[in-house]
């Protein structure tokens, strides 16, 4: 889970620097670096939701657990995230193709949606309320 959030964190701000990029050679090693990162967290991400669910459902009640605010939160919480690295594979194809819309405060903008999906899932955890 560790490492899936990693590369969520660090993949927009290779985007944000192959946007603001004026070079050609630069924006082809952003493109290739991105392409690996995708590889890397896609996996991370499928064992983090595969364990997330075993641990649910290895449970002696396992209805009782995931029928909890603060696991139904979570889960939610996964999900966007899903989304966003959805999203995110999106944005990899356009910037590849030339055909986005995207700027660098976008990007900027659109690369903190992680760190609040973090914190919600912490405070779930912590509090579960």
């Amino acid at each position: 889970m560790v490492s899936w959030f990693a590369g969520i964190f660090y993949l927009p701000r290779l985007f944000v620097y192959h946007v603001e990029s004026d070079d050609q050679n630069t924006k082809d090693q952003l493109a290739i670096m991105q392409k690996n990162l995708v590889r890397f967290i896609t996996p991370l991400g499928l064992l983090a939701l595969f364990f997330g669910l075993m641990m649910g459902f290895l449970g002696s009640d396992w209805i009782g657990f995931f029928s909890q605010n603060w696991i139904i939160a979570k889960s939610l919480i996964v999900l966007i995230l899903i989304f966003y690295q959805i999203l995110c594979l999106k944005i990899l194809k356009d910037l590849g193709s030339n055909s986005h819309n995207w700027t660098g405060f976008k990007l900027r903008v659109f690369n903190e949606i992680p760190v609040l999906l973090l914190l919600g899932g912490i405070v779930a955890a912590v509090f579960k309320f």
